[in-house]
């Protein structure tokens, strides 16, 4: 899953020109992948709060990425 998520990622960003944050291209990548080791590090934590019940990745993957997105989107709101 990480994989494919951090190419969606990458896709998103080649497409657009900018990163999920509207970004310069310049800055882009690195911000994606400041972010996705975020939302990785996120989701591991709400397993590791499960015990790591099996058949929740996805869903802990998509609760990280709402939290951080919401986290950085109040950040970028105070440039």
């Amino acid at each position: 899953m990480n994989t494919v998520t951090q190419s969606t990622v990458r896709k998103r960003t080649q497409k657009s020109g900018k990163s999920s944050l509207g970004l310069k291209p310049a800055v882009a990548p690195a911000i994606d992948e400041m972010r996705y080791k975020m939302i990785a590090e996120a989701a591991y934590l709400l397993a590791q709060q499960r015990g790591f019940a099996d058949g929740h990745a996805i869903k802990d993957w998509l609760k990280a990425e709402a939290r951080i997105d919401a986290i950085l989107t109040s950040i970028n709101a105070w440039r």
